[in-house]
């Protein structure tokens, strides 16, 4: 999945399709998987194109469709097992006691930090960088 109109107009039938009760195919799966863990998102996608413009939610500035995007990005990493390191570090954070959504949350982190570091420089993705960050992953309780 890319972040470009099509992924975002994919998002929005598929948002629609959850919202009728329509089935859907694999991917589409795993994005309306995404959906379910952001209802707050609900209303957003009701707004067509203009969902995909960045707008506080619950107290912060997210894009929508781009946080759907790097959503299904990392889920399917896991899914896959490619790379091996993401699965190991969700299920170390989650083994840890850090809810599933929140380790997500923090590979995606991650993910999205060094994918828009070199789209901004317009180097290649750092696969090394993410493997060392996704590593040193913890979850600390105090």
């Amino acid at each position: 999945m890319d972040f470009d109109k099509e992924s975002q107009q994919r998002i929005l039938r598929v948002a629609a399709d959850k919202n009728e009760g329509r089935p859907t195919e694999e991917l589409d799966e795993r994005i309306a998987s995404v959906l379910e863990l952001h209802p707050e998102f609900d209303s957003i996608w009701e707004e067509g194109d203009l969902a995909s413009i960045p707008r506080e939610v619950n107290g912060m500035i997210v894009n929508p469709f781009v946080h759907t995007v790097l959503h299904v990005i990392v889920d399917r990493q896991l899914q896959v097992g490619n790379p091996e390191y993401v699965a190991i570090a969700y299920k170390r954070l989650t083994d840890q006691g850090m809810e599933a959504h929140e380790a997500l949350h923090a590979i995606i982190t991650i993910y999205a930090n060094l994918h828009f570091d070199s789209t901004r420089k317009s180097t290649q993705f750092d696969s090394l960088d993410y493997e060392i960050q996704v590593n040193a992953l913890a979850y600390k309780t105090e």
